[in-house]
């Protein structure tokens, strides 16, 4: 049978599998080294003897995310046997199998490996796990900021997306997990999710250093701190792709230190005064270099840009519209947790809600680990060392820097677990901080989500480059024996174009 690395992507809260066509058309382009059309398509190079087949859910788009972590990754779960199964129909046999998780898709994705790994025997027993990434994605749930305007969105926040903003706010006890959240149960090392996650040999951790609105930095990296909170305190190193280097804080010299730059007497009242200058050069003055022929977005969101004079009639009428608007929102967010609610009981009733709390049998683990430890071995995490500017340089994802006293990270202690047990779990993982300082909001930037509509999106194009070609080579290099170039590639799932 053909073998084949099955690589499933999951697009975030109220998405669709078309927010994430960058990422496959860069899927597309390492796998296959002759041209693909845009629809769902096969290609067939002469030569390897594995095939790249990603897979894009469909099962979830838009509303349907509210209904909870759970209840997606089981909907997912559904479309990832039937897929298999086609795909066993069409002779092929899934050796490997790779997640990728942009936003909320990265904690269903950490559901639904739990829910394979549950199985017995475990999906895993006969799936090679590859590689599991997860891009932007909220691990500890929304974060609470000591500062007026955050604790307002909190507040606001959490009555929001149904059973799904109760998980991510943490708010939610059920019953069938000890009385425990979603979140907290799921960093649980005893718990199957941890297990799961502990096979994969390739783990990939990608968060935005600043201006991410919606998933900020210590959720999406699961740390401790938020060292670049006041990016105008901390000088960051960054490549073509703008991705971290090395970061450091800028310290400001004691002016009683500081050289004399020139004197001046002055003759006040029949006495001579000798008065000294001393200048301090600003060193954030270097930011700037990063934003080279680069203009911060404007100031309305993304949705409100129109061109002129549209632009100004909008501000103008926006007043007036304003009830207008606050009624339709209102009104259709409540017609949404409405359905899905519905929803979750018709999942409740029509799937048995086993417990994942099966831990997996040490024979199976010792099994994975044997098989992915020359893996391992053979495709090491590579570490750079940036070179410091004066010695004092932090490397990417080590958080000395203390986050900003004006706005303090207010984490709570099931947080602060959450934070030891992932870490401890993927010791190992690949961090990268993405940076775009003038981004309105990078979420969007990191996956090029909208680059026809928004072309500054495009910036982000470094980053989806390296995740895919990270998956791709976990796949490649761990799948096949030979070294050899290219590969057969299929996208599977229609994607919505809307």
């Amino acid at each position: 049978m053909q073998p084949v690395h099955l690589i499933v992507l999951t697009h975030g809260l109220y998405g669709s599998s078309i927010n994430l066509a960058a990422v496959k058309e860069e899927l597309i382009n390492l796998s296959s080294p002759l041209p693909l059309p845009s629809s769902p398509s096969t290609s067939r190079s002469a030569g390897p003897a594995l095939e790249t087949v990603v897979y894009l859910p469909t099962g979830i788009k838009g509303p349907k995310t509210w209904d909870g972590i759970d209840v997606c990754a089981h909907r997912i779960v559904e479309e990832i046997d039937r897929e298999i199964e086609r795909l066993e129909d069409d002779g092929k046999d899934v050796v490997g199998f790779s997640v990728m998780g942009y936003s909320l898709g990265g904690l269903i994705s950490r559901y639904i490996i739990g829910i394979l790994h549950a199985r017995q025997p475990s999906f895993f027993s006969r799936h090679k796990p590859i590689s599991f990434s997860t891009a932007a994605t909220p691990h500890l749930g929304v974060l609470k900021y000591g500062t007026l305007t955050n604790t307002v969105v909190h507040t606001v926040g959490r009555q929001l997306f149904s059973r799904t903003g109760r998980q991510i706010y943490c708010l939610d006890k059920e019953p069938e997990w000890g009385g425990r959240g979603l979140l907290e149960m799921m960093a649980d090392p005893d718990h199957v999710f941890v297990q799961a996650l502990r096979l994969f040999p390739k783990v990939m951790i990608i968060a935005n250093g600043c201006q991410d609105n919606t998933v900020p930095y210590p959720t999406a990296s699961i740390s401790y701190s938020d060292p670049f909170q006041d990016i105008t305190t901390i000088h960051v190193e960054t490549d073509e792709d703008h991705i971290v280097q090395s970061y450091r804080k800028v310290e400001y010299p004691d002016p009683e230190d500081l050289p004399v730059d020139h004197s001046n007497d002055l003759d006040e009242d029949g006495e001579d005064v000798q008065i000294q200058i001393k200048v301090i050069k600003n060193p954030i003055s270097r930011v700037t270099n990063e934003w080279k022929g680069r203009r911060r977005q404007p100031l309305p969101p993304p949705f409100m840009i129109f061109p002129w004079p549209f632009n100004y009639m909008l501000f103008l009428i926006f007043p007036l519209l304003l009830p207008f608007i606050l009624v339709y929102v209102t009104t259709v967010i409540a017609i949404a947790n409405f359905h899905s609610r519905k929803r979750i009981r018709t999942h409740r009733d029509t799937i048995e809600n086993k417990p994942l709390l099966v831990s997996s049998s040490i024979s199976l683990v010792d099994t994975i680990e044997n098989t992915t430890r020359e893996l391992q071995n053979t495709i090491s995490t590579t570490v750079r060392e940036s070179n410091s500017l004066d010695g004092t340089s932090t490397p990417p994802l080590s958080d000395p820097i203390e986050h900003s006293k004006i706005a303090p990270l207010l984490l709570s202690s099931n947080q602060k677990l959450m934070i030891k047990n992932l870490n401890d779990s993927i010791p190992n993982a690949e961090r990268v901080i993405s940076w775009f300082p003038w981004a309105y909001n990078s979420h969007a930037m990191l996956i090029c989500r909208d680059t026809k509509r928004f072309p500054w999106q495009e910036d982000g194009r470094g980053i989806v480059k390296k995740w895919t070609k990270f998956v791709y080579d976990a796949g490649f290099i761990g799948l096949n024996e030979e070294d050899q170039e290219g590969g057969l590639v299929e996208i599977h799932g229609r994607l919505e174009m809307e």
